[in-house]
């Protein structure tokens, strides 16, 4: 198959839809797949075009104006497609969506963003709206039942599949690492690794207050991320006396993330709203057990007391309680890890997850 994915987030940029992106079109290649990805043209350091493990990489001008950007896109897709039929265009993100309609190329649409579970709270005009986006889509995949109950509850009236994110288990697997030489951290230390974007919705100061409650003199915390709660976030190590503990590494490259998780004891996903957390699959590849809120695509991965434990969401006393259990067991701790180690190369390997959405690209082309 010829295969375009359309996204505004593409790495060099951070983030899970650019990981998610770049991950499955890599596994589709992989498959034998023809991979063609359009990107807007963000940062002049990177090319406008580029071969990048098999996938053509094609960043290309953007307007702000909605009406421009819908024109511009198309035209891109058109032009494409004259060079060889295109067999699906995969949107991921609203905003490509309407640049696809009257192409005569079947659509699939991810919904992968928490910002989708708040706006269809809002009013029945806004999701006429939302419908009215995704109607050009003749199947929408979304990686939690939460977003795949949002996309039907906004009046979408074709199929919605549930497919989970995925993980490379060969970059990220257990190993050894000099993350704690680095950062000065004690070997015999207990290490939590928080890998979110310091945002209201990851939940991250329900985490702060729980460390700074437990104030347990092993336990380590190293934060992999930047945002808007960074300064709460500090504040409350800072009161808590346990900035001593607490590395503030800032904004991470995925490549540079499996060092940092093997040299951890446990992950935590202290989220209000999640997907199949990206993040927790990685972790869970490089053998750490996992502490998690019970919320959207969470427990798809998570299983309480197999490779982790679930928590209830903004509970600082359920997220302390949990941490002081596995530094209290470590042996426990680490056959948890082992089982994260199995649960990931089993189930959320990104050729199981490619393997799973060519069916459904499939079933689009037959329909």
């Amino acid at each position: 198959m010829k295969i375009v994915m359309l996204t505004n987030e593409f790495p060099p940029s951070i983030g899970g839809v650019q990981t998610h992106v770049y991950e499955l079109s890599k596994a589709l290649v992989s498959l034998g797949h023809e991979l063609h990805v359009v990107t807007r043209w963000r940062e002049k350091s990177t090319p406008r075009m580029e071969i990048r493990d098999g996938i053509y990489v094609h960043r290309i001008t953007l307007a702000k104006s909605h009406w421009l950007y819908d024109w511009q896109l198309k035209q891109y897709i058109k032009k494409l497609n004259h060079q060889g039929k295109l067999d699906i265009l995969h949107v991921h993100g609203m905003r490509p969506l309407k640049a696809c309609a009257g192409l005569n190329i079947p659509v699939v649409f991810t919904n992968h963003t928490s910002s989708f579970l708040k706006r269809v709270k809002q009013d029945q005009k806004l999701l006429d709206k939302m419908a009215d986006q995704l109607d050009v889509a003749k199947l929408v995949l979304a990686p939690s039942e939460e977003l795949a109950d949002a996309t039907r509850q906004c009046g979408y009236s074709g199929p919605v599949k549930f497919i989970a994110n995925g993980v490379d288990t060969e970059k990220f697997s257990p190993g050894p690492s000099n993350l704690r030489g680095q950062l000065g951290i004690p070997e015999d230390a207990f290490v939590v690794a928080l890998a979110r974007r310091l945002y209201e919705k990851n939940g991250v100061l329900y985490l702060a207050d729980a460390v700074a409650q437990l104030n347990h003199p092993r336990l380590h915390l190293v934060v992999a991320g930047a945002g808007t709660d960074r300064e709460a976030f500090e504040n409350t190590v800072r009161t808590g006396g346990i900035e001593d503990r607490v590395h503030m590494l800032g904004g991470v490259a995925n490549t540079e993330m499996p060092e940092l998780y093997r040299g951890c004891n446990v992950s935590v996903l202290p989220s209000l709203m999640e997907a199949t957390s990206i993040a927790g699959l990685e972790a869970m590849a490089c053998g750490l057990p996992l502490i998690g809120t019970n919320v959207g695509g969470i427990p798809a991965i998570l299983r309480h007391q197999d490779n982790g434990l679930l928590v209830e969401p903004r509970s600082p006393e359920q997220l302390a309680n949990a941490l002081n259990t596995l530094i209290l067991d470590p042996s426990t701790c680490a056959q948890m890890g082992l089982r994260s180690r199995e649960r990931a190369t089993k189930e959320f390997s990104w050729e199981t997850i490619a393997t799973q959405t060519m069916t459904h690209y499939e079933k689009c082309q037959n329909t």
